[in-house]
């Protein structure tokens, strides 16, 4: 029950990074014009959530490895 109350309020903290520091950054990229400007938050929401696929991604090889690693020593 802990872990899944600390996806939840990770999920939280993303949404709003997404919201408040991507969002602006890609505004300021032509995101201006009244066609795009409906997609903003989709798009910032989107590559949020492609660099948290690859932070996980690289957390989750380096733990694999760390795990290789002990039972190497451990067989030695």
């Amino acid at each position: 029950m802990k872990k899944v109350a600390l996806a939840i309020l990770m999920t939280g903290i993303l949404f709003l990074i997404s919201i408040f520091m991507v969002t602006p950054l890609i505004s300021n990229f032509g995101y201006s014009s009244s066609e795009s400007s409906y997609h903003l938050w989709t798009h910032s929401l989107l590559l949020t959530m492609i660099f948290t696929a690859i932070f996980c991604t690289l957390i989750i090889v380096e733990r694999i490895n760390d795990l290789r690693q002990k039972q190497v020593e451990k067989t030695d």
